[in-house]
Order: structure tokens, then sequence, then C-alpha cells
């Protein structure tokens, strides 16, 4: 179950009406003070009330609508089961978050939360065992808040929306028991982690309080304190006594162990153990939000199989280095769970789906179009058309470069074009030692990255870090193969044919199609060979340099496609990928 849209009105700084979708990694992208994080809080807020509501007897929810004094009972968020948490249990307090202009407007309108749910097919048949009614995949919620009154339903179109408005109490359960959230504030402190620390103790502590020898050990110890504090006591009102003759009795009542708190200090040892009250500003941020997300998922029941995380500036307090590792940790974490970022900084744009970046602007929130639709809202300057293209395209060589973009320009009709006026920009990172820093370099920019791999040892293996390490899509990162080489690399995927007579011509010797036929060599490893045995002088290194520049101006120079048939579907995907 995922939340797919939400509607904001009149709340905070949001007056009129304004709609975003939400994808696997949404980031709401604009300038401070635009709004950003009043849409972040309304969406914690929405999904909060839903909780809440179903918290609630059904008997006193069964209109849909509270009013007068029991209106605190889903606006100050005291649920039932558990302690509050800032983090996950936003209030809503009517003269705070009603839009200040409009208090004194006689027929203000309410502020609206519409939260859309999607189901799967497995989750359309549990709503219909548990609530008796079909729903053909979309769950739309509204919530609606005013000074006396607040009121929750299901808008579902026909003759059944009548049942679903009935069944609201059943649905709002049937939400809860499945999705939960956590808000990550852009102020994150080391007595929010200390607090959290203990909410988290709190939980474990109560499961342990189950156990027989658990209960028999804290009677023991309750009753040694309240023995202890019975001396107190005794001795206190001797004392007081003598100076307030009327007191006839002084009562010290005691606390459980179990409500004390269990964490003192923290301690981070990064090399030196050191307080966390005496580590910096990024330090206590990054800890506290760890801490925020591990005990939201502590809370999570194991029927909720779906988690909503929202961060608010997720930059607050971090250097660059730790800024580009949060954001891999984001993308690792929504292959599994919905993320949802308000921030100014380019790196945490999502450059896989341009339309997940939703552009806040005088509070109103619109998909972006374009790359240059996100710049121009973050106001990133760009110095030239190298580092302004919306496509960049990472390869590991110089020659791997010039022959994807000259196998490109035979392949789409509008390539040339894009290449030349820097829309989309092939680099070369000289091997894939240096692939992450360039990637790293690229994310500022706010561009879309896609890294193209040999299909050999070093190739395969950075493929493969990239995806684990979060550093970058499955989906942007391609390996070019010839399926019936391996290892191979882009000069394997070359026609011999195409620049054949260019090595003669370089080096004065008859290469022939054979010498590069032998399926478990890649390109290099042949081409040195074939040149140690044609009696080719000079070192191997410059020799295989010059080589590959061969082949490069033979393919650039191609009237036709120089690819071999057998590795034209890789090629294909790359072109949809770059164009559709």
């Amino acid at each position: 179950m995922r939340l797919e849209e939400v509607s904001v009105s009149n709340y905070r700084s949001i007056g009129k009406k304004t709609t975003f979708r939400l994808h696997e990694l949404t980031t709401l992208i604009g300038p401070n003070n635009e709004g950003k994080t009043n849409l972040l809080r309304a969406l914690a807020l929405g999904m909060r009330m839903i909780r809440t509501w179903s918290e609630l007897p059904e008997e006193t929810t069964k209109t849909g609508e509270l009013s007068g004094p029991r209106v605190a009972l889903v606006y100050q968020a005291h649920p039932s089961r558990r302690r509050g948490d800032p983090n996950v249990d936003v209030p809503f307090e009517w003269q705070q978050d009603y839009p200040l202009s409009k208090q004194s407007t006689k027929s203000a309108r309410p502020t609206e939360l519409r939260l859309k749910f999607q189901l799967d097919d497995h989750e359309r048949d549990e709503f219909k065992s548990q609530t008796g009614l079909q729903i053909n995949g979309d769950l739309p919620v509204l919530l609606q808040l005013s000074r006396t009154t607040t009121s929750i339903g299901i808008l579902k179109q026909g003759p059944s929306g009548s049942k679903y408005q009935a069944n609201a109490h059943r649905i709002t359960k049937f939400i809860a028991d499945r999705v939960t959230h956590v808000l990550v504030p852009a102020v994150r402190t080391m007595e929010q982690a200390r607090s959290l620390l203990n909410e988290l103790a709190s939980i474990r502590l109560s499961a342990l309080a189950e156990s027989d020898a658990y209960k028999l050990a804290l009677q023991q110890v309750n009753e040694l304190r309240n023995e202890a504090v019975k001396e107190v006591q005794n001795d206190l009102q001797q004392s007081i006594s003598t100076y307030l003759p009327s007191i006839e009795a002084v009562e010290v009542q005691t606390r459980s162990v179990l409500q004390s708190d269990a964490i003192g200090e923290i301690v981070i040892d990064d090399g030196s153990a050191t307080p966390l009250s005496q580590k910096g500003d990024g330090v206590k941020s990054l800890f506290a939000l760890a801490l925020i997300q591990h005990l939201a998922r502590e809370r999570m029941d194991d029927a909720k199989d779906s988690f909503i995380l929202l961060v608010d500036e997720p930059e607050a307090h971090l250097h660059s280095r730790a800024v580009h590792d949060l954001q891999m940790l984001f993308t690792k974490l929504s292959q599994r769970q919905q993320v949802v970022l308000a921030t100014h900084n380019p790196v945490f744009v999502n450059r896989e789906v341009v339309g997940a970046n939703v552009l806040v602007q005088q509070n109103s929130a619109s998909p972006a179009r374009s790359v240059s639709n996100i710049r121009e809202t973050l106001g990133v300057q760009l110095a030239d058309n190298l580092d302004s293209a919306e496509t960049v395209v990472l390869t590991e060589g110089v020659t791997d470069a010039d022959i994807i973009g000259a196998v490109m320009k035979h392949m789409h009709a509008g390539a040339a074009e894009d290449l030349s006026t820097g829309r989309i920009v092939l680099k070369p990172t000289r091997g894939t030692g240096k692939l992450r820093a360039y990637l790293q370099r690229e994310k500022s920019t706010g561009c879309r990255i896609i890294v193209v791999l040999d299909n050999d040892d070093a190739g395969e293996l950075e493929a493969k870090n990239l995806n684990t390490g979060g550093f970058l899509d499955p989906k942007s990162i391609f390996i070019l193969r010839e399926p019936t080489h391996k290892p191979s690399e882009i000069e394997d995927l070359i026609q011999p044919s195409v620049y054949l007579d260019a090595l003669q011509q370089e080096f004065g010797r008859q290469f022939k199609e054979t010498h590069f036929a032998d399926p478990h060599k890649k390109w290099s490893q042949s081409f040195t060979l074939a040149a140690s045995a044609l009696g080719v002088v000079g070192p191997d290194a410059e020799n295989l340099t010059k080589a590959k520049m061969v082949v490069s101006a033979a393919v650039q120079a191609a009237t036709a496609n120089p690819v071999k048939t057998s590795a034209i579907p890789g090629f294909e995907a790359l072109r949809f990928a770059l164009w559709g």
C-alpha cells in the first residue's frame, strides 16, 4: 500500500489548494520560506489523524464528524497505546496552523488535507474482507479541520459512496494497520537524540517487563526503594513540623523504576570516545535522523508493510561529503519504502524521474517538467554547456565516450543536435576507480546521470558497488556486452571491418578479423597479442592507446552503423534511456 497523492489547502502558509503526487523518492524543491516544510508537515498531520481516528471508539466517530471539545481527541494527538512522539504525532492548533490572514473571516473554509492511497490486488482482497466493500485500487481520504469541528470523508463516487462513508472508521483502521510514517525535522539536537533513545529503551523494557523474572526483580527493587523513601518521609515530617505545626503528615510518592529514563549520556567512539553533546552539529543531526527512523520501524507492527519517511532539510548542518552519502542512503531506502524530502540542495534531486521533483514556489506545488525547470527553481548557476547538460553519460575512457556518441548518431535522429548543443554530454572518467568521484560532482548540477561500463571484472564490480552502495539507481547503469565475448569492452562491439584498414595504416601491419575473434579475451588483450605477433615496436600501453584512438576515429568516420548485429540490443537500450 502506498501514498499516491496529497492535496493541501488552508494550512499555515498554504492558502489555495495545491496537489502533488508521490513516487518512491519524492523531492520537494524550492527556496526557503516557500512552503516546503508546511507541505511536509501537512502530509505528516494527515497520516497521524488517520491513525488517531482509527484508535477512537467507533461509537464516537460513527457520524464521521467531531465537534466542540471532542475535536481535541484528534487535534491534540495523544495516542492511547504509547506516549506521544513529536516526530510522528503532529498536532493541529487552529490559532497557529490556520492561515492568520483568514482567521477573522466569518465564512472561512476549513483546513483540508486529502490523501489518496493506492492498493494492490492483495490489499484489495483484504479491504473487501475487512469492510465488505469492493474497491478499484484508489482510496482517497479527505480530512477537514476547523476551529470547532473536524471530519473525515472517504471520497468514493457512485452509488456505493455512502457505504464507504459509513465505514470510515474501519477504513482508517485498514490504512493505519498497513502504513506508518515518521517526520524528521530540520533541527536535530542532542537532547532530541537522548529523548529518542529513552523512547526506544522504554519499548524494549516494556516487552521485558512481561517476563516473570523481571516482574519479581522489579517488585524487590521497588520495595527497597519504597523503604528508603519512607525513612526520608519520616525524617522530613519531623523537620517540617518544627516550622509548620499544622502539618499533620507528609507523603512522598515514589515512581516505578520503569518510569525512569534509562538513558543518561550518549558516547560516540569514532576513534576517540566523546559524549554526543561535544560532537559537532553534523554528527548530532545524523545521529538523531538515524534514531528517528529506527524508532519508527521499531514501532511498526508486522502487518504494516508500508513506511513513509519525511525529512525536512536533510542537508542541515552537514558538510558536502555527508550530504552525498545521505543522498545515496535515501536512494537505497526508496527501493523498499517511500521517501519524501524537502530541500533546496540540488544533490537530492531525483534524477531518475524528473516529475518526482515537486517545485514549491509561493506556497504552491507543481511537478518539474525538465532539468532546466528544476535548476531555475533552485537558482543553480551553471558556467557552460558541459555543466548545463540535462543528461550526463559517464564512461570509463575517452574513446568509449567518442564511440558511444558516434553510434548514437546512427541510431537516433536528434542525437547529433543534442550532443552538439550540450543537452546530452558524454564524459570520460578515465577508469572505474574515479567514476564515483565524478558521479558525486555531477549530482551537484541537478542533471540526470547514466553510467556505461565495460563487460569485464572491473565493470561488473563497479556496477555492483554503484547499486548496493546507493550511488545510482540500477536503471541508470549500463554494461554494454558482446554476447559471444566474455570479457568484452566497447571495441569488441564494433565490426572489425570498420577499423582494420585504419590499424594497418597506423602501424604498418596487416591486422585481421581473426586477431580479435577469441571469445575469452577482450579487445585490449587481443590487440596486444596481435601487435606482438606482428612485430609492432614500442611499449604495449602506448600502442594500445594509439589503437583505441584509431578505432574511435574510424567509428566516427563510418557512414553506416558500425556496431555488430549481436551488440545492437545493448546500444538500443541505451538509446531508449536517453531519448525514449
